[in-house]
């Protein structure tokens, strides 16, 4: 198995891990228990997307680096820290993880039941579409640059994998309401193509790639420059 295999399928891993645990959590909450959209839910949804991405990346960052996250992927080659010719082969295999999560939770629960919350998708909510896309867009450039403070200062995973957990259960406290909290194009595109959204205008599904992808490049980038970080492998050769 060449490494880029390998590396790919741990994304798809991290990604199916992540995906089935967290919008999985929305399903479960939310349509298979009957419960609205409250407090209560939201606090519970927060903590299991957290713990759900903490495991994902826990799972596989020593094969891969644990993205389980396109934009993620995006912006760290935009800062220098990944190689351009993994890209494409990273974002694939995390599509194809979060899809499969999908169907899995369609499977565990029903897709009836599943689809009453969309599978968990994210729509913009209670402030609008721009007000979802600032939402995303923000929260995604803070993302990355946690994570490149986070990873620049220790190669612990389990402390890297945790502080991104926090972030993201802060995310959905914050964004839950506003966006769905998504920051992640892979999360979002799984749960829309179960439910059939994923090209219905009404939904809105661009912000979930265009804002994540925009907020996390800048929020590396501007890491990159306030910490006077010269890292650039883009050209690493595949083995």
């Amino acid at each position: 198995m060449t490494d880029i295999v390998r590396k790919s399928l741990a994304e798809l891993v991290g990604t199916y891990i992540f995906v089935l645990f967290g919008p999985g959590s929305v399903v479960a909450f939310m349509a298979a228990f009957n419960q609205t959209l409250n407090p209560s839910t939201l606090f519970f949804s927060a903590i299991t997307f957290g713990l759900g991405i903490s495991i994902g990346i826990m799972a596989v960052a020593n094969i891969s680096g644990g993205h389980v996250n396109p934009a993620v992927t995006i912006a760290l080659f935009v800062a220098g820290r990944f190689p351009g010719k993994y890209v494409i082969q990273y974002i694939v295999a995390q599509l194809i993880g979060a899809v499969l999560a999908s169907a899995s939770v369609g499977l565990l629960f029903g897709y009836n039941v599943a689809n009453l919350v969309q599978f968990g998708a994210t729509v913009p909510g209670i402030r609008g579409p721009w007000i979802a896309f600032f939402g995303e867009l923000v929260m995604t450039f803070f993302f990355l640059w946690t994570i490149m403070g986070v990873t620049s200062r220790t190669k612990n995973t389990a402390i890297i994998a945790l502080t991104i957990g926090i972030y993201v259960s802060i995310m959905i406290f914050m964004l839950g309401t506003i966006s769905g909290g998504s920051i992640n194009p892979a999360r979002s595109f799984g749960p829309a193509v179960l439910s059939g959204i994923l090209f219905k205008g009404q939904f809105y599904q661009w912000i979930y790639w265009v804002a994540p992808i925009i907020g996390g490049s800048l929020g590396a980038l501007a890491y990159k420059y306030m910490y006077r970080e010269t890292t650039r492998i883009h050209y690493e050769p595949v083995p």
